[in-house]
């Protein structure tokens, strides 16, 4: 009866000890946020960077990766008057500073720049409400 139940608890150990890992946390950019719950899954912007999730205009895409001010999907010269005013301090918007440091600077124009080049959509965002449009609720994780 005892080795019965030694194999039982043994079987039942070994069998959480396999199940352990089964549901691991997928975090492709490495950034301490799983993906699930990341609004900028191509670039790196968790707990350890300054731009920590934020999302100025809370459209589901972190400020890290949307150049998109206008949320119309696309980064064009739509966007690049309020990057501009932003820029030169005329009207001071949020969403514009995209390595969260509190100001826009020429390392915004950088990531604004990347994304206008190739007129970028915004994201990719985990968050599964990001993108849509218009949005009744702020999206957020």
């Amino acid at each position: 009866m005892k080795l019965k139940l030694i194999m039982l608890v043994s079987l039942f150990a070994f069998g959480l000890a396999f199940n352990a890992n089964a549901g691991s946390v997928v975090d492709a950019d490495t950034d301490l946020v799983p993906d699930g719950f990341d609004n900028c899954l191509g670039l790196a912007n968790g707990p350890n960077d300054d731009s920590n999730q934020v999302d100025a205009d809370q459209d589901g895409y972190g400020n890290a990766c949307d150049s998109d001010y206008n949320d119309d999907g696309f980064t064009t010269t739509l966007d690049f008057n309020t990057f501009l005013q932003a820029f030169t301090g005329a009207v001071p918007d949020a969403q514009t500073d995209h390595n969260g440091d509190g100001a826009t600077t020429t390392l915004d124009f950088t990531r604004f720049l990347n994304d206008f080049t190739g007129a970028a959509q915004p994201g990719p965002s985990g968050l599964s409400c990001a993108g849509h449009s218009p949005n009744p609720a702020p999206c957020l994780p």
